[in-house]
């Protein structure tokens, strides 16, 4: 049986999604992590739709460049399927980009 490659991108994607529901950094801890509305979010990035789908990728790197990370989201999608955690890639990130300024 021949799994088109849309269909793979989907079950990763899923499979990506459940590894980040279960990461302890963006667990909810007592309501101490306030929730932002997505229209604050695209504001923060800087990510401008323009009539189309949010791509949540994009927002998702353009956040991590504010934040003094050089990788992207398919980069921390990939280190999160490798059995890394949020906390360690941010870590890791952020002094590799530290070290090359």
């Amino acid at each position: 049986m021949n799994i088109s490659h849309r269909e793979q991108k989907r079950v990763k994607l899923k499979q990506f999604l459940e590894i980040l529901s279960e990461d302890p950094l963006l667990l909810n801890q007592d309501g101490l992590n306030e929730m932002r509305p997505l229209s604050e979010i695209l504001m923060i990035s800087g990510y401008q739709p323009w009539h189309e789908p949010v791509d949540m990728a994009s927002v998702l790197s353009l956040l991590m460049r504010k934040l003094g990370v050089g990788a992207g989201s398919a980069d921390m999608m990939e280190y999160m399927m490798n059995g890394g955690s949020v906390e360690d890639f941010m870590n890791t990130e952020t002094q590799v980009v530290h070290r090359r300024n």
